[in-house]
């Protein structure tokens, strides 16, 4: 089964709780773009961000990879949240991207 069968709703998700541990390389005329085109009130596209619940249920971890034009927009403009799409995700997936990096999940 595909991650991606897996996608929840939309939601508008706190700027906050995103960890992006990969460096991004950003094209800034898009990232200026992005910006005008959301102050302009034009909904952009969501964000994929994917979620693994620790061992301790209390403890949510989000992650995202990709977006990352998006994410930098919305975060030069200083909002507290981003359009984005929950993916259910295990430690084995995150694992895929961050290898020996990947946190222990507690």
């Amino acid at each position: 089964m595909s991650v991606y069968t897996q996608l929840t709703s939309v939601t508008e998700m706190p700027m906050s709780v995103i960890h992006r541990p990969l460096p991004s390389e950003l094209d800034e005329e898009k990232v200026l773009s992005l910006m005008e085109t959301i102050k302009s009130g034009v909904e952009i596209p969501p964000i994929d961000v994917n979620w693994v619940k620790g061992r301790d249920e209390n403890n949510n971890y989000y992650f995202s990879f990709g977006g990352c034009h998006r994410y930098e927009a919305t975060k030069r403009l200083n909002m507290k949240t981003i359009r984005a799409r929950i993916i259910k995700s295990t430690p084995n997936d995150i694992k895929v991207y961050l290898g020996s990096s990947c946190p222990d999940f507690k």
